[in-house]
């Protein structure tokens, strides 16, 4: 044996251990000398590529490393003639020089970047330690261990283990129950039984779509500086259905990058293309739709790229990548794909951005197939050829003969035809200026181009009565002042959608002197409304009035418009002031009578086909409404009653943003720089050229990509997806930069058991419930947590993994476990999302006034403020702090690993936030009544709630002595123990004794702050 030591030892480098490319040399040359000499023209000294295998071609000679000028300059011992220069960094150190030594020895054989070739499913690696692999995840992790000398940890106690799992599979503790069985059940399956069972629960799609949010950046709001609400949280139900159904993730994949071009695309299939809707959306003033489109399919890109593929496609959004073989043509080859999409620069202002899917309940579904159908029969029996000849005839006989409008107290009429003059003979003088003229409600009408305010010169005050009357047909944005006067103002601001189809909705706005009103509810802008403000004089709000097309608004007291508020744009026709408040009968005939009679009148020579059709649009409804004959008015009376539910109904419905292919592509093409402006080579539909081809008769559209990504001959595809699954529960991936397998990310730990993974992955036919189940009932997955002596120094990151994972869980979960403990969480699977307890002002400090949606944080009540952590409200510009704090990210972008950090603000948070003070008060009610009478049991049975096992002596006798303690202090101080027991909506129960559960929520409170209970171990 030792003659064969001293020859192997002899054995020249040639004979030696095979160097890797792609594992050993690559990452080195990567590291040292890609900066100068790889992929980066501009960057590239001395026209020196060592990224390719022609380029080594210029200073490798295979098989001579002595004669290699790569070598020689490495292992050059000037500083003028070492690469790289000591002002690029520092030198390569003696082993990496000795393993390019060795591959050049070896022939200089190089390759793709391993991330590029398809995984080819190894062998199963041979081990000594053979009876302690579980599956054939051990065999590739022991192998590792064995080379480097090291040995696997045990397996962890149980209650460790049970915790660990469940944590991992559902997000929340396990309870005492499950507890007891899984302790009890001495058979050799009973952890395979635990696992099964937890991988059935609703609570494990939740948990499997915590990390998918965060990859889909999911919010409830559309981001930038208003960062007003949308709704897509039927999409994210969608997905925690999709995990809890074991949708293939093939499946899974196809449906949400191209489930609507699907054949025969079902609903479900629609709603799953909400994927790559989740990015931000602008609609602020003064933003150029053109670019923020580009923007919205530059995220789609950078999206679609790091989810499936673990690439870096954004750097070459500008350039070339530096790094990786992307070049700038293959990004907007690829942004191709997602620029086909009918949606606007701007948008989102009232709600989700078109496109939207309704998504109605099979209820609300019934009822609106049967609204629709009696609408249409109505429809049928109201056509204008069955109504034209009774139109016709009462249009020779009606004229002149409506109600004609108001005279008495008219003070000034600004009929506005051609000119701002007032007609009423009062001659009042108009400081505004038109920009135009045309036609209005009656006759004509003046258009203001929003550059200056509208003032027609007539002075109102809070001391008399009167009554303002005009047409407004508004196209401006925002708060706006529509008529100011002396000593008043009326104006509106515009937000949110109010029947489906419409984008616009506003609370009009009124203020005379001191005295301010304003609209509680928000009127469809739809054109033309007729708006009327009456007051009395009384020197009261109470006493000022205001009507919406005749009708009266409820109204709410109002300072009146911001000074920021701009100026008209839009139409205003027949401006009327009165020194006294009209009755019903003059608004009737301002605002429905006045305008038909003057269609009835006014010639039609002139008028366009559009005017004609919506004069006779006119026409016929005042005449279904008022004139027609009764059976008529019955039927069109009907359709109205049934067209108003309807409209009701769809706007109860929710909807979520989908993808949708326009009927005309957009042209993409190159922008030089990145700029939307900067137009160059006009490309189509492609990927990558670094990586497998389309097929030939693949379509070349977001189908055609998602079938691509899925095909088993990808690279990346399963390689990235089973690397999240595993970062998800050794925290660290096996490739730890999981946005990043290009050339500048990680090597992976195990590439050998990455590459079987993945074929796994795919041979499974995509299976992700087995693909989990394959991980945690590993031996690798079991082992203990504790570090053995010396491990910290050897592998601090556990990188060999020679021991089970042990991390602080994610904030979701450090949440939902307090809430659990206190026996306070609300399991509901789904729904909306809702606002559990945070600071005031957060959001107020943020916000553009309530003109717009999510600007104002109102606490939730009841069971939404318990409901598990992924449903709270996320808001992009202000995330839950409470999440945030413990390093949720803000979702403005694709978050593929989440920081995690160690800071005082988390143990504060879980010492004094409302939710886990009313947690510790839930948890110490609990200990009381089920824990038992000896505070030692209590403090056993909290133990086991929050931390999953029971204290050591030492342990307990600490939380003992402090139940002693703090029982004494609130008997002396009975108003703190009130106070203590009174943070949160839910009640304490009154039949304790105050003192004692002040005290026992405070012992809770400090099980709760336990680095053990927010720790994975």
């Amino acid at each position: 044996m030792r003659y064969a030591a001293l020859i192997l030892s002899a054995l020249p480098a040639a004979f030696a251990a095979s160097v890797d490319y792609n594992r050993e040399i690559r990452p080195i040359l990567s590291d040292k000398c890609f900066s100068c000499h790889g992929p980066d023209e501009k960057q590239r000294q001395a026209g020196l590529r060592l990224d390719t295998a022609d380029g080594h071609a210029r200073v490798v000679q295979p098989g001579a490393s002595a004669a290699s000028r790569l070598v020689q300059r490495i292992s050059a011992e000037k500083p003028l003639l070492r690469m790289p220069p000591p002002a690029s960094g520092p030198a390569l150190t003696a082993a990496q020089i000795d393993t390019i030594r060795r591959w050049i020895d070896q022939g200089a054989r190089s390759e793709s970047h391993w991330s590029y070739v398809t995984p080819r499913r190894p062998s199963l690696p041979q081990a000594k330690n053979r009876a302690w692999s579980r599956n054939a995840i051990d065999h590739f992790v022991l192998a590792r261990l064995e080379r480097e000398g090291l040995k696997p940890s045990p397996e962890a106690v149980k209650t460790t283990l049970l915790r660990r799992v469940t944590f991992d599979l559902t997000g929340l503790p396990p309870t005492p129950a499950e507890a007891d069985a899984f302790l009890t059940d001495r058979s050799p399956s009973a952890y395979e039984r635990v696992v099964d069972r937890l991988l059935s629960s609703p609570r494990y799609g939740e948990r499997m779509a915590m990390q998918w949010l965060d990859l889909a950046r999911y919010a409830d709001t559309h981001g930038f500086h208003i960062d007003s609400h949308r709704d897509m949280w039927p999409w994210r139900d969608w997905v925690i259905s999709a995990f809890n159904r074991n949708l293939p993730f093939d499946q899974f994949t196809i449906w949400q990058l191209a489930g609507d071009l699907l054949p025969g695309a079902t609903r479900e299939q629609k709603l799953a293309t909400g994927f790559n809707r989740n990015h931000m959306i602008n609609f602020e003033g003064g933003a150029i739709p053109e670019e923020y489109q580009t923007e919205y399919v530059v995220d789609r890109v950078d999206t679609t790229a790091t989810v499936w593929m673990g690439m870096t496609m954004g750097c070459a959004r500008c350039h070339d990548h530096k790094y990786d073989p992307i070049k700038q043509k293959d990004f907007y080859k690829f942004f191709a794909f997602f620029n086909t999409i009918p949606e606007r620069g701007l948008d989102g202002r009232t709600g989700n951005a078109e496109p939207f899917l309704p998504l109605p309940t099979p209820p609300e579904e019934a009822r609106l197939e049967s609204l629709t159908a009696q609408i249409v029969a109505r429809e049928e029996s109201l056509t204008e050829e069955a109504t034209a000849a009774l139109i016709a005839a009462w249009e020779k006989t009606r004229a002149g003969t409506l109600p004609e409008p108001p005279r008495a107290g008219l003070t000034a009429h600004y009929e506005l035809d051609g000119h701002l003059a007032d007609t009423s003979g009062f001659y009042r003088h108009s400081k505004a200026s038109a920009v135009g003229y045309g036609p209005g409600q009656v006759g004509q009408a003046a258009t203001f181009d929003g550059e200056v305010d509208v003032d027609l010169g007539h002075p109102l005050d809070s001391n008399r009565p009167f009554s303002l009357a005009l047409w407004i047909n508004s196209t401006g944005l925002k708060e706006t002042a529509v008529l100011k006067g002396a000593g008043f103002e009326l104006g509106y601001d515009e937000s949110e959608v109010l029947i489906p189809g419409l984008k616009r909705g506003a609370r009009f706005i009124f203020r005379v002197d001191s005295l301010g009103i304003r609209t509680r509810e928000r009127f469809a802008q739809r054109g033309w409304s007729h708006v009327t403000v009456n007051y009395d004089g009384s020197g009261k709000a109470s006493g000022l009035t205001l009507f919406v097309d005749a009708k009266p608004a409820e109204l709410e007291p109002f300072g009146g418009l911001a000074k920021t508020a701009r100026p008209y744009k839009g139409q205003l026709d027949d401006v009327r002031f009165y020194s006294r408040p009209l009755d019903g009968t003059e608004l009737a005939a301002l605002a429905i009578h006045l305008p038909v009679g003057s269609a009835l009148t006014a010639s039609t020579a002139k008028l366009s086909k559009a005017q004609r059709k919506d004069r006779a649009d006119k026409l016929r409804e005042y005449f279904l409404t008022y004139d027609a004959p009764e059976s008529l008015r019955a039927l069109h009376a009907e359709l109205k009653d049934l067209e108003t539910r309807k409209a009701e109904l769809d706007r109860a419905v929710p909807s979520s943003m989908v993808m949708k292919e326009m009927v005309a592509p957009r042209d993409t093409w190159v922008l030089g720089r990145g700029d939307y402006r900067n137009h160059g080579e006009k490309v189509t539909p492609d990927v990558p050229s670094s990586l497998p081809p389309l097929p030939a008769d693949a379509p070349r559209d977001r189908l055609g990509l998602a079938q691509w990504l899925t095909s088993p001959s990808h690279p990346l595809t399963a390689r990235v997806a089973v690397n999240r699954y595993w970062q998800m529960y050794f925290s660290t991936g096996i490739v730890e930069t999981a946005e990043d397998f290009g050339s500048q990310g990680a090597a992976p730990s195990h590439p050998e058991l990455l590459d079987w993974l993945a074929s796994e992955f795919i041979g499974s036919k995509w299976d992700v419930r087995a693909m989990q189940r394959l991980i945690v009932t590993s031996a690798t997955y079991r082992q203990s947590s504790r570090i053995p002596p010396g491990m910290l120094e050897r592998d601090p990151q556990n990188r060999l993994l020679a021991r089970g994972p042990r991390f602080r869980l994610p904030a979701e979960m450090v949440r939902d476990s307090a809430l659990a403990a206190g026996g306070l969480l609300v399991e509901q699977l789904g729904g909306r999302s809702v606002n559990p307890y945070q600071p005031k002002g957060l959001w107020e400090e943020l916000a553009f006034g309530d003109v717009f949606s999510a600007q104002t944080y109102v606490t939730g009540t009841g069971r939404d403020l318990y409901r598990r952590s992924m449903y709270t409200f996320w808001k992009r510009t202000s995330p839950p702090p409470s999440l945030t704090s413990f390093d949720a990210p803000d979702r403005e972008k694709c978050t593929a690993r989440r920081a995690r950090t160690n800071t005082p603000l988390q143990a504060l948070i879980l010492m004094n936030d409302p939710t886990y003070v009313e947690a510790a008060r839930g948890l110490a009610q609990r200990m009381i009544t089920e824990g038992g009478p000896d505070p030692g049991s209590r403090v056993n049975y909290g133990f086991r709630l929050a931390a999953g096992r029971k204290p050591e002596p030492r342990e307990a006798q600490v939380f003992r002595d402090m139940a002693e303690v703090q029982t004494a202090e609130y008997r002396k101080d009975q108003n703190s123990a009130v106070r203590l027991l009174a943070v949160g909506e839910s009640k304490a129960d009154p039949k304790l004794d105050r003192s004692e559960l002040a005290a026992w929520t405070t012992v809770a409170s400090m099980i709760l702050n336990l680095d053990e209970t927010i720790t994975k171990e």
